[in-house]
């Protein structure tokens, strides 16, 4: 069987050539791709809103050296 790199060349090329168990595999691949194209969307529309917390803005010393 073919890796998983060679199955979506393949497949970009023409995916009439892949046997029955690369195509179910390519299926597979493509929805792992489908759910991380889905995350980086989710993290590209939004998300936390970031500020400055009290321990990350400039600290002044104040005391004795």
């Amino acid at each position: 069987m073919r890796s998983d790199r060679e199955i979506k060349r393949i497949a970009n090329e023409n995916i009439t050539n892949l046997t029955d168990e690369e195509h179910d595999r390519f299926l597979v691949l493509e929805e792992i791709r489908r759910e991380k194209m889905a995350k980086l969307v989710k993290k590209a529309d939004g998300g936390m809103i970031k500020g400055f917390s009290p321990i990350a803005r400039p600290q002044r010393f104040k005391g004795v050296f």
